[in-house]
């Protein structure tokens, strides 16, 4: 069984500008775009890193072959909702599926697969996420990419001036708040 994964939306975090600007002690104007960049690099970082979707967007999982079980954890969560937004289509035919939500999503087939389909190209799209806003993240999770934001901030005159010897030396890595939430936070592959 191979597994590929597509991100086919990837919204910005919608972070709070100032109260990230407060985080890193930012009082002036001049620098917002460079720090409102500086989340959404934290807020991908992150997602991939720990293998979430922190605002909702839509995710592409194409499987060449199911496995013997008939169920398939999905490789990004969440997945929050009561009613999950999803599709499977096996060989470009919609099939019936259902997709159990947490933080690690599994799509189960059940008898659906035939020893036919148990071979098949399988393209699984469904919505992933803590919500439509900065809002519905959880705070560690918002607090971790502020942390972050202010690790960027502070060493950006070292990526700058010295590059490689920076980075070599450690100072070009994730904050401790960014370690322990993408820790917390990462899904387990069996």
């Amino acid at each position: 069984m191979r597994l590929t994964i597509q991100r086919l939306t990837r919204p910005p975090t919608g972070l709070d500008l100032a109260a990230t600007k407060d985080f890193v002690r930012v009082t002036h104007y001049e620098e917002d775009t460079q720090i409102a960049e500086m989340q959404d690099a934290a807020a991908h970082e992150l997602e991939d890193a720990a293998e979430i979707a922190l605002i909702n967007q839509m995710v592409r999982v194409t499987v060449e072959g199911w496995p013997e079980s008939d169920r398939l954890r999905m490789p990004i969560g969440p997945v929050l909702s009561d009613d999950p937004v999803f599709q499977v289509m096996a060989e470009g035919d919609l099939i019936e599926a259902e997709l159990i939500p947490g933080m690690r999503p599994m799509i189960i087939l059940g008898e659906t697969v035939t020893e036919y389909l148990r071979h098949a190209r399988f393209v699984i799209e469904y919505q992933a996420g803590f919500g439509a806003t900065a809002e519905a993240l959880p705070p560690d999770i918002r607090h971790a990419l502020r942390d972050q934001v202010a690790a960027l901030y502070d060493f950006r005159a070292a990526n700058a001036h010295e590059g490689k010897a920076a980075h070599a030396r450690g100072t070009l890595s994730q904050s401790y708040a960014m370690q322990r939430v993408i820790g917390r936070y990462r899904g387990v592959r069996a």
